[in-house]
């Protein structure tokens, strides 16, 4: 019986230092991280599409000159999608947005158009990180610091973008030294550390990017989907206060 009870605390005290899937541990909270995905429901997130499309995947870099980007349309219709299944996924959204929905406690877009999922709050410096988990032809992203939910800084989930703005680099900003790839088909962590002009990208444990960059300042958090599958779980934010 004492051996059952033992066994029973190691498996506490190992929930409390790993935590399940989208919930904060004892030690998160005492931290100060911030659960921007519960696992059940979209609160928090909106999929509507601004007036100003954001900074994007393609010809549309940053010029040496430090002059905005050319801003390209809308993702394209992706590539197989997976139907909607949930009454959150089939309700109607407004033109241009794209469907998402929580299957098993994982933020997953389906059906048609492909798109954004924007946070409605705005946060300047931070740490996020966020799991992930796509196929090998994928085509997808993390979005920080989008000003009005547009723009901002994309972290590239991609293994081969044209401009060679492959996964882990920040798209129109800055491209890796060397190349950093996900594993297609199991999850995958980002940690994206955003202070002042100073951002940091590391991708399963490695780090990746580190550059100085003052073009925004200041924005929401986006999720990209441009191709199926892609899928999100554990995306947690700590604030960094000056």
């Amino acid at each position: 019986m004492r051996r059952l009870h033992l066994i029973g605390l190691m498996l506490a005290t190992l929930t409390s230092t790993f935590g399940a899937d989208n919930v904060l541990t004892r030690q998160e909270k005492t931290q100060g991280w911030i659960l921007l995905f519960d696992g059940k429901t979209l609160n928090g997130w909106d999929s509507a599409v601004t007036s100003n499309p954001g900074q994007g995947r393609g010809p549309g870099s940053a010029t040496k000159q430090g002059k905005s980007p050319a801003q390209p349309g809308p993702p394209a219709v992706g590539s197989n999608p997976r139907a909607c299944s949930t009454p959150v996924g089939k309700a109607t959204v407004p033109e241009g947005a794209s469907h998402w929905e929580v299957v098993g406690g994982l933020l997953v877009p389906c059906g048609e158009p492909a798109g954004y999922l924007t946070s409605k709050a705005t946060y300047r410096d931070f740490v996020l990180v966020v799991d992930f988990r796509t196929g090998e032809d994928t085509n997808s992203g993390v979005f920080i610091r989008a000003p009005g939910g547009t723009g901002g800084y994309e972290v590239q989930i991609w293994k081969s973008q044209p401009q060679g703005y492959n996964t882990a680099s920040i798209v129109g900003t800055a491209k890796t030294e060397g190349t950093f790839k996900f594993i297609p088909d199991q999850w995958n962590h980002y940690e994206i550390t955003a202070e002042g002009d100073h951002i940091v990208v590391v991708l399963n444990g490695t780090k990746t990017l580190d550059v100085h960059d003052s073009k925004f300042l200041d924005g929401r958090i986006r999720l990209q989907y441009q191709k199926y599958p892609i899928e999100f779980k554990n995306i947690k934010l700590k604030l960094i206060k000056n």
